[in-house]
């Protein structure tokens, strides 16, 4: 059997060392280096007042920063698929302490069955759940306002800008809140 020199369990050492360093940072850990990729994962979408009935982020015909690329998913495990988590990468550009912003992700006009779907959604009070660095976040599709009057229909609103307020304790995400437009701040 050969016998490895000091030499090598010196590189053998080293490699290693360099290894645990390069995987102690990231979303896996969450502790980040300052310009890193931060995720944001969209999960899923449903009626406020009945929290089991949800639905695939993308089952309302939100737009994507790059539909033409396929789908990233992060899979959890058992008990986050029989909770409906379906997490999917949300395609935008955040890095850890560089703020953002306002931009716009994407434009696309809506025909008719899709404007049927996102009117149906705000009606019923329809919410979005979204994932930061294991943190989920909240917020609403839109808003609907009474008509004044008895024969109008009502006035629906949908939410397109979301504003990402994310607060952080040295290398670590503390918090995300979610306000209604795409801008971030750190």
């Amino acid at each position: 059997m050969p016998v490895i020199g000091a030499r090598a369990w010196l590189v053998v050492a080293v490699l290693l060392i360099v290894g645990v360093l390069e995987a102690h940072t990231g979303e896996s850990n969450h502790n980040y280096k300052d310009g890193e990729t931060v995720t944001l994962w969209v999960n899923k979408v449903g009626p406020y007042n009945n929290p089991q009935e949800t639905y695939n982020y993308y089952y309302l015909p939100f737009c994507k920063p790059h539909p033409e690329q396929k789908d990233e998913h992060s899979w959890g495990g058992l008990g986050e698929v029989l909770q409906g988590n379906e997490l999917i990468d949300s395609q935008l550009e955040i890095k850890f302490k560089v703020p953002v912003p306002k931009s716009t992700i994407c434009t696309q006009t809506l025909n008719g069955q899709q404007v049927a779907a996102f009117q149906y959604a705000v009606k019923r009070h329809y919410w979005y759940e979204l994932f930061m660095d294991d943190l989920p976040v909240w917020g609403f599709v839109g808003e609907s306002k009474m008509a004044a009057a008895a024969a109008a229909e009502d006035e629906v609103l949908l939410y397109t800008h979301k504003q990402l307020d994310i607060t952080y304790n040295g290398d670590r995400v503390s918090g995300c809140n979610c306000s209604n437009c795409y801008e971030v701040s750190w």
